[in-house]
């Protein structure tokens, strides 16, 4: 294997927990105020490259009111030659005319809070549970917010 062949690993196992949980694909693929309230989705793989991206950038983002998830993998480094260290960046953000829901929390909260619970202190990403690295307000343009969400795994060289 090579130094960063694990970092398609890593963006698979976000993305598969982020499609395991009902209620944030919900969040992210319908549009209205209560969407807990909203059918199931069936098959949550169909918002890979709709809504949720293995990478930073949408292409052809739309000014459609719409919600994302897209990944980063920066600041990978070496450790004492022994381990590797980097950030995994987990931006989400909607559209504004989203935000506002029938819960008394925003969208972009609800999506946030349930990354969270997804991510935080969990493992199967690196070695040792998953450590938080920070949360910034995210701005994609005047119609689009939300944040980015930062964890560091740590892994063997």
């Amino acid at each position: 294997m090579t130094f960063l062949s694990e970092i398609t690993d890593y963006k698979n196992t976000i993305m598969n927990r982020v499609l395991e949980d009902q209620e944030l694909c919900k969040a992210i693929f319908y549009t209205d105020q209560g969407f807990l309230e909203q059918e199931n989705i069936e098959d949550t793989s169909d918002l890979i490259h709709k809504n949720i991206f293995p990478h930073r950038f949408i292409p052809n983002i739309s000014e459609d009111a719409k919600t994302y998830i897209t990944l980063s993998m920066t600041n990978y480094r070496l450790v004492k030659s022994s381990y590797k260290s980097g950030l995994i960046a987990i931006y989400m953000f909607t559209h504004r005319d989203l935000f506002k829901t029938d819960y008394g929390y925003s969208r972009m909260d609800f999506i946030l809070t349930k990354i969270e619970e997804l991510m935080n202190n969990k493992r199967g990403l690196g070695i040792g549970k998953l450590e938080f690295a920070g949360l910034n307000e995210y701005v994609v343009n005047e119609k689009f917010q939300g944040y980015v969400l930062s964890y560091q795994p740590m892994d063997f060289n």
